[in-house]
């Protein structure tokens, strides 16, 4: 891993640091602030000689063979501010000597044959491992519990490395607990001086093995059972202390150090020195192929790395700051200040802190204050009317067995002066190093200053040498104003004001200590303590309960419509009423009411309905709340009811527009379904509709309506004009067609076979009056019975009425001169071609008049030009007229018989058929006249030549067509023929 070059020169530690260096001339040093409150006593005389190299520790060394020896057991260590010892476990240099957090440092030299002999003074089976070191082969067995292990290899490299438990199962949490340490491989001196790697690179004066670990109280109160997942050290050491206890790297300047890192913990610690360069030289007892400087090192757990420092010429006494620039400079989160008025908390330094000292102290004397534990206050909780009692202990049997001559307390603010705080009292101060149950009483003046809830006492001891130690603390709950009161609700809410209201809230009193007695209510204003409504308890007597009562209905109709407050709070076990919580009441008497409304469709035949829900009427309604005394309800349900109201509540649903009631207005729709339309009668309807607002008052109903239409038009007074028709080629058809419901938007007529409603001849419509122009061609002779029906908006077609015309048709039955092609004609049969005002027929091809209408006397005319057409051999048929079924009754020929053209007539009897002889003619008007009787007769004329007559009993035929073009051949012909002018009649020729 690549060291970091990025000085984190973080401006807040800087600026504490300042004040504890430089310090003057190596005379003598005055006293430094701390940021923790402790100063170092006064130095007097020469300072302390620098470090040096490391002594022979840890191992016996025998010529070519060390012998070490490590014992693990159990064992503590007093951590600042920690209330009690914190259990390790850690290894020993002898039998005898107590665990220690780090391991002693075992030292070696380059090339010597290592044994390390385990001694297992735990209840588990426990191994070591030696990372960096090659040739051994992972102990996953490890000593028994009061057995041993021996590890024995070769010191092949010199440098730094880490020893720590084993693969064992339990070989993660053994190392959390302390046991790890520092084993220093020594390299051959290069020019008399001690290097770490046996080059001139890495040669030092001084050298300082840093130890970092961290420790978790939580998980070494439990090593077995603690989930690691929720490992969180609250303490960060070098070599087992933490600032502002940690020993300095004594130097001198000019000098070069040797920094002998073992990240032995389980996290990274980017270490820092401010002011110098590092040169990292090697990691993991691998030397670096250049030295690379470095202001921060980046520690990975396990590893080990060697710096080298060179401290510059210059002004003796300076101190360069050695500390983890992973901004956790602090001992579990102390913090002094933060209760006191107008003072801030601040976090008091601690952690993996120390200095490079060129100016340390002589070791002549005790230069580190007592150590307090075991502070407690009594009572605890407390309330402001009790006296409190801090008890505690100060030892500095650990620090320089000084004797502890006296010691103080402060509430909340670590940065008052030292010596000012509450005084402890006790036999046993100036009497020796130990201290046990000193007590300071908290008077009565301080305690009512401080507010309510946890404040920190802070204790620190004095020793006979002038120092303060490390403070220690506990935390007192105070109570000052009784319990918290939460969570008040009041239901319903808003409120009409007429009926019992709910009241719900919790007392809580867990905060200081206490339980909940009693809790009350008012509304709107309070009275003395104890004077207001009692709540019921659901845990009396426990530290959180709930709290419940009710608002009387008569309590609620004597408030005033608008906002009310409802105040509660709750007695403590300290019989202190705790401060109110509110909650507001909104009473709210005026009732929401409709805006608007529609019904879609507003006008429905009862089978379709709106276009967003086809199988119902969607009904559109806009709802407001009025303010009442201020205040308004948020709308909070709608419903109708179609024609008759019922009881509130009990009507069809409405959904509000925008999916939730929240507002104070609404769009709100209800569906009707058609289903409920059956059996309502047609007409207009209404749905009564009405809101409720969230305080539960009901809008009155109010109606939207709608018109139901499911009958078609009434038709009445139909007439036909004139009557008897007296040969009119056409009649006027009128009616008066009438809807109760919606307008008459079409009408038609018809004769005979129902052809369906909308498939008869349209009719004219103007508002209730239909009316149409019948032609007569297609009638026949006699009584004819006109049916007329209407249909309305909604599409209802009525019953028809009708009206008996006597017909006598007219003269005229078709006509047509070709001058807009065939389309006046009723069919076209074949192929013809229509143009300049003529039919004309080539093939088979010929049109058709469907007008005749059981005609019994038939005239025709028209104008045929042979032109081109040859018939050759063929007998062909121009002119036909045809009965109901389709079949010829009377036929006009045209034959060339030796180059002359010629014609003839044929006529159905009951016989069959019979012909005029054929009489040449070459074309020109052809006229055709038939009559249907006992004796009837048929005439033909072609041009100016008379063809003949033809008589027979012609009676059970009538004439329902005519055809006209080239209708029948019997061979095949060329060219064409055509034809102009037709024209039929009933009773004189056209």
């Amino acid at each position: 891993m690549r060291p970091s070059r990025t000085p984190r020169l973080l401006a807040g530690i800087a600026a504490a640091l300042l004040a504890l260096g430089p310090a003057p001339a190596r005379a003598a040093a005055p006293p430094v602030a701390l940021p923790t409150g402790r100063a170092p006593a006064t130095l007097a005389g020469d300072p302390a000689p620098p470090q040096g190299v490391l002594p022979q520790t840890g191992c016996r060394l025998d010529g070519g063979t060390a012998s070490c020896e490590l014992w693990a057991r159990p064992g503590t260590v007093v951590l600042p501010g920690a209330p009690a010892p914190v259990p390790i476990w850690g290894f020993a240099g002898t039998d005898t000597a107590p665990a220690t957090l780090p391991g002693p440092v075992l030292v070696v030299d380059q090339g010597q044959r290592v044994t390390i002999t385990l001694h297992n003074g735990l209840a588990d089976a426990l191994a070591l491992a030696f990372p960096a070191v090659t040739g051994l082969v992972p102990d996953r067995t490890g000593a028994a519990p009061g057995g041993t292990r021996d590890y024995t290899f070769t010191a092949a490299r010199p440098g730094t490395y880490l020893y720590e438990a084993g693969h064992t199962a339990l070989g993660a949490r053994q190392v959390a607990m302390g046991l790890v340490g520092a084993l220093v491989v020594r390299a051959p001196a290069v020019g008399g001086r001690p290097s770490a790697y046996g080059d001139a690179a890495s040669v030092y004066d001084d050298e300082a093995v840093l130890v970092l670990t961290e420790v978790d109280p939580a998980f070494n109160a439990a090593p077995l059972t603690y989930d690691m997942r929720a490992y969180a050290p609250k303490y960060r050491l070098i070599n087992g202390k933490a600032f502002p206890e940690t020993d300095v790297v004594a130097t001198d300047v000019g000098r070069r150090v040797l920094l002998r890192y073992v990240a032995a913990g389980v996290q990274p610690h980017p270490m820092t020195l401010l002011g110098l360069d590092q040169a990292v030289v090697g990691q993991d007892a691998r030397p670096a192929a250049y030295p690379e400087a470095a202001v921060t090192v980046p520690l990975q757990p396990g590893q080990a790395v060697d710096a080298v420092v060179a401290v510059p010429t210059g002004p003796d006494g300076r101190r360069f700051a050695l500390l983890e620039s992973g901004g956790r400079l602090n001992n579990a989160g102390q913090r002094y200040g933060g209760t006191v008025t107008g003072v801030s908390p601040q976090q008091a330094f601690g952690g993996m802190l120390t200095f490079l000292d060129t100016n340390p102290p002589a070791d002549s004397g005790d230069h580190v204050g007592p150590t307090a534990g075991n502070v407690r206050a009594t009572p605890n909780p407390a309330s402001v009317r009790d006296a409190v009692t801090v008890t505690a202990d100060f030892t500095d049997a650990r620090n320089g067995n000084s004797v502890v001559d006296r010691a103080e307390a402060v509430v909340d603010d670590l940065r008052v002066a030292e010596g000012t705080g509450v005084p402890f009292t006790a036999t046993g101060f100036g009497a020796g190093p130990t201290v046990t149950g000193a007590t300071a009483a908290l008077p009565a003046d301080l305690l009512t200053t401080l507010t309510q809830g946890r404040h920190t006492i802070w204790v620190r001891g004095h020793d006979a040498a002038g120092n303060w130690g490390v403070v220690g603390s506990t935390t007192l709950n105070l109570a000052v104003t009784g319990a918290v009161t939460t969570g008040v609700t009041v239901t319903p809410n808003p409120s009409a004001g007429t009926g019992d209201l709910a009241l719900t809230a919790s007392g809580d009193d867990s905060g200081l200590g206490g339980t909940v007695t009693a809790a009350e209510w008012f509304v709107d204003t309070t009275g003395d303590n104890g004077t207001g409504t009692p709540l019921t308890l659901a845990n009396p007597g426990a530290a959180v309960t709930a709290e419940s009562g009710t608002v009387p209905a008569v309590v609620a109709a004597a408030l005033a419509e608008g906002r009310h407050t409802v105040l509660v709070h709750t007695r403590d076990s300290f019989d202190l009423w705790g401060p109110y919580a509110a909650a507001d009441l909104v009473v709210d008497r005026t009732v929401p009411t409709l805006v608007s409304g529609a019904v879609d469709p507003a006008l429905s035949d009862g089978r379709t309905g709106s276009a967003s829900d086809p199988t119902d009427l969607r009904v559109n309604a806009a709802f407001t709340d009025p303010a009442g005394g201020g205040v308004h309800s948020a709308v909070a349900a709608a419903e109708g009811f179609l024609d008759t109201g019922g009881a509130d509540g009990t009507g069809f649903t409405f959904v509000a527009l925008d999916g939730s009631f929240n507002s104070g207005t609404e769009n709100t729709y209800g569906l009707l379904p058609l289903t409920e339309l059956t059996g309502v009668p047609d007409g207009v309807h209404q749905v009564l509709v009405h809101a409720r607002d969230s305080a539960g008052n009901w809008g009155p109903l109010a109606a939207v309506t709608f018109t139901l239409d499911r009958a078609g038009p009434v038709v009445s007074a139909v007439t036909a004009t004139p009557n008897p028709t007296a040969r009119a080629a056409t009649l006027t058809l009128s009616a008066t067609a009438t809807d109760a419901a919606s307008a008459v938007t079409a009408a038609e007529w018809y004769e005979g076979t129902d052809p369906g409603a909308g498939h008869g001849h349209p009719m004219t419509v103007g508002g209730t009056s239909v009316a149409t122009t019948v032609a007569l061609n297609g009638f026949s002779a006699g009584s004819h019975t006109l049916r007329v029906r209407a249909r309305d908006a909604l599409g209802n077609w009525g019953t028809p009425g009708a009206a008996t015309v006597v017909v006598d048709p007219p003269n005229a039955i078709f006509a047509d001169a070709f001058t807009t092609g065939t389309g006046a004609w009723s069919r076209v049969v074949g192929t013809v071609s229509a143009g300049a005002g003529q039919l004309v027929a080539g093939t088979v091809g010929y049109v058709v008049d469907d007008t005749p209408a059981a005609e019994r006397t038939v005239h025709t005319r028209a104008d045929v030009t042979l032109g081109t057409f040859n018939p050759q051999t063929a007998v062909v048929t121009v002119q036909q007229l045809t009965n109901a079924a389709g079949a010829a009754v009377a036929v006009v020929q045209y034959r060339r018989n030796g180059g002359t053209n010629q014609f003839r007539l044929g006529l159905l009897r009951p016989a069959g058929w019979t012909y005029t002889g054929w009489v040449a003619a070459n074309g020109g008007t052809v006229r055709l006249d038939w009559a249907s009787a006992t004796a009837g007769s048929a005439t033909l004329k072609v041009g100016t030549v008379t063809v003949g007559t033809l008589t027979g009993d012609t009676s059970a035929q009538t004439v329902e067509s005519a055809a006209l073009g080239l209708v029948v051949r019997t061979a095949a012909t060329t060219g064409s023929l055509s034809f102009d002018n037709y024209a039929s009649t009933r009773y004189t020729a056209p």
